[in-house]
């Protein structure tokens, strides 16, 4: 749930957004003459969020490529899988 406050109210509690974004992960968007210009979001938030846009940006040569290769046909179903892996024979660890 989104917390929308106009910046002159945020301004009199700000202390208290910053102890609310963190504790709760909710961010707090201000807004000016009615339209957000700005967002309060936890650190931890903010950590996670450039995560995983790091990570997507890196894997999207993969996900392209996997999109190829389904539209190719070339792929193997959960089923096939389980198939396989009944049929396999189990290994010792080796130590």
């Amino acid at each position: 749930m989104t917390n929308v406050l106009p910046v002159t109210e945020a301004r009199k509690k700000l202390l208290n957004l910053v102890d609310e974004v963190n504790d709760t992960y909710r961010r707090v968007d201000l807004t000016k003459n009615g339209r957000v210009k700005a967002t309060l979001v936890s650190p931890d938030y903010l950590d996670s969020l450039e995560e995983t846009i790091y990570s997507l940006e890196n894997s999207m040569v993969d996900i392209e490529e996997a999109e190829k290769e389904f539209k190719k046909g070339n792929y193997i179903t959960l089923e096939e899988i389980e198939k396989r892996l009944r049929k396999a024979p189990l290994k010792k660890n080796a130590r």
